[in-house]
């Protein structure tokens, strides 16, 4: 049985910043918050929330980072909790996320979610490779929410 993980950011930023190319440890995400997906007590999938942007002192955006060990973590319940983590909770407009041009598997994931392709960042990703930006509006959160349900029922 999987279950959500918060207030352990530490932790959590620990097994994400581990598990990404080009993240030496939690530091590079500089000040952030995580919520994470345990089966058995085992961490198997985390998402970190940095970068926080701000207008007039009101939070509007910040970077995702997310790294699984497998797919086992990918429940309508805990896809939910992941997606309506930034929105519901932390009340941001949307979130974004940066993605090394040549990932063809993250891009494709983020793209079948409802992130939307921004465009590219030459260099962006560790100073040497590309990135693409993709960005996620609480409405396309909640389209994909709609879509899981559609999905979930229609099974």
């Amino acid at each position: 049985m999987t279950t959500v993980v918060v207030n352990q950011d530490d932790r959590i930023g620990g097994f994400v910043a581990k598990g990404l190319n080009g993240v030496e440890s939690i530091e590079d995400f500089g000040k952030f918050v995580t919520i994470g997906i345990e089966r058995d007590g085992d961490l198997i999938a985390g998402c970190v929330y940095n970068n926080m942007r701000t207008h007039e002192n009101v939070p509007f955006d910040m970077n995702i980072a997310f790294y699984a060990k497998n797919a086992k973590w990918a429940s309508r319940a805990n896809m939910e909790a992941i997606l309506g983590y930034p929105f519901d909770y932390l009340k941001l407009k949307r979130i974004t996320a940066v993605v090394r041009k040549s990932n063809k598997k993250v891009k494709k994931l983020i793209s079948s979610l409802g992130f939307q392709y921004e465009g590219k960042a030459r260099l962006a990703w560790d100073g040497v490779h590309d990135a693409y930006i993709y960005g996620m509006t609480k409405e396309d959160a909640k389209m994909c929410m709609t879509n899981l349900k559609e999905n979930h029922n229609g099974r």
